[in-house]
């Protein structure tokens, strides 16, 4: 690169990369917010997508604060929605005020419970993120949404677009890397940033976790109804396992370097992934990543059963080194330091909703619009990476205007991934696989 495209990509991934979340915010606060709540500031939330997550999102909204009211519910299936709502009223019976009509059902279910509600939770697979926020946020609405933001670069231009309207309208936004949001985690990348391992020299990312659960074809099935219940084995849905998983260690050693990765180059494949039922995403990748200061990030992970398993990372330094569980070690492997005051603290999802609703009520502000979005690029990068097998470059990548989801979204809707005569799909292959 010229010097003034370095100098102008530095800027743009620097800018905005110290987060509340990183912060000491997150530590002074209690645990549940319960004190002041009160009819006149009552939250009227809304949760888009009822899968596991979003009810999940939603049971720690209802308990960061009894002034938080569930309002309105909307997934594209039913079944789940009902689900859903089973589970939350079950557990929160008087903070539960969903009707059936405003239960909603469909791809424009978005919209209406956005209308109802003063708050929404954002828990669809990833590439309908940007048209959900960006609905959100110009109708005045606070957002909590769950990574990655983006699975391909013109929906990553979208999230900061609306990321830089929710600052200005002072709307909170709370982003699912809850690494960030953890107590333990923060000392640590604290001591860290201040010289506890001396310099950083290489950091290894791990994610090796079993295979996605499969929902087998049913007869009288759109190919979107098919793709959207097994939406992890579909790369415009999930973006691959990068960004639907390995995301929290890639966005835990960018906010550890406080930059993100300029450059990449990668493998993968499928080993055990096979057939109509798996769709066409790798079950493993490798992907080096470079940042600016030539420290490199060694990212592995994998969706394979039976195989060894490990979600974390180790951040090596020339004086020591450092690891998922919140250690810190000289360089002989002695523990020289650990967060020891789990007694008192919340989990870091819960700690999340907790900022996030006391945001709300206190009027405070919390935006983590601009590291969500750059490192789900990271993610996007390491997967044009390795799908093309090419080395990918931040300039590259941000110029891409390739766009992995369907035209439209209905049930019958032209889909960007079709099945062949034998059933099978189109699998990327380096070497032939465009990615921009």
């Amino acid at each position: 690169m010229s010097e003034q495209k370095d100098n102008g990509r530095r800027e743009f991934l620097r800018k905005g990369t110290i987060a509340v979340a990183g912060g000491a915010l997150v530590g002074g606060l209690p645990v549940n917010l319960r004190a002041g709540a009160s009819e006149k500031n009552q939250i009227r939330l809304g949760l888009i997508g009822c899968g596991r997550r979003g009810t999940g999102a939603a049971f720690e909204a209802l308990r960061a604060s009894v002034a938080v009211r569930l309002v309105a519910m909307g997934d594209t299936f039913e079944d789940m929605l009902n689900s859903s709502y089973s589970r939350i009223s079950l557990e929160f019976k008087d903070q539960v005020d969903v009707p059936r009509d405003r239960r909603f059902v469909g791809f424009d279910a978005y919209e209406k419970v956005i209308d109802a509600s003063d708050v929404v939770l954002l828990a669809t697979p990833p590439p309908f993120r940007p048209m959900h926020f960006e609905a959100a946020i110009r109708a005045n609405k606070h957002v909590f949404m769950e990574k990655p933001l983006a699975v391909d670069v013109p929906g990553f231009h979208k999230i900061q677009e609306i990321g830089k309207l929710a600052k200005e309208k002072r709307l909170n936004v709370v982003v699912g890397l809850q690494r960030r949001y953890n107590i333990a985690s923060q000392e640590m990348v604290k001591k860290i940033q201040n010289g506890a391992i001396g310099d950083i020299k290489s950091l290894n990312v791990y994610y090796n976790v079993g295979a996605p659960k499969i929902h087998p074809r049913i007869a009288g099935q759109t190919e979107m109804e098919y793709q959207l219940r097994n939406w992890r084995y579909f790369t415009w849905l999930w973006g691959g396992q990068i960004a639907g998983q390995a995301i929290h260690q890639v966005d835990a050693m960018n906010w550890v370097m406080q930059d993100f990765p300029v450059l990449a180059i990668g493998s993968g494949g499928r080993q055990a992934f096979k057939g109509p039922n798996q769709g066409n995403t790798y079950d493993h990748f490798y992907v080096e990543y470079q940042y600016p200061n030539g420290v490199k990030m060694h990212m592995q992970c994998r969706n394979i059963d039976n195989t060894w398993k490990r979600m974390g990372f180790e951040i090596l330094g020339t004086s020591g080194y450092a690891d998922e569980r919140n250690r810190i070690y000289d360089e002989k492997g002695n523990i020289v330091w650990r967060f020891r005051e789990r007694h008192e603290v919340a989990g870091s999802t819960q700690v999340e909703q907790n900022v996030f609703i006391n945001a709300i009520l206190n009027g405070s502000y919390v935006n983590d619009t601009d590291y969500g979005a750059k490192s789900s690029l990271t993610t996007i990068m390491g997967r044009m990476a390795t799908h093309s097998g090419q080395e990918i470059k931040m300039e590259d990548v941000l110029a891409s205007n390739q766009n992995l989801g369907p035209k439209e979204y209905s049930w019958d809707a032209a889909m960007p991934d079709l099945p062949g005569e034998d059933g099978n799909y189109e699998i990327p292959i380096p070497g032939k696989t465009k990615v921009w």
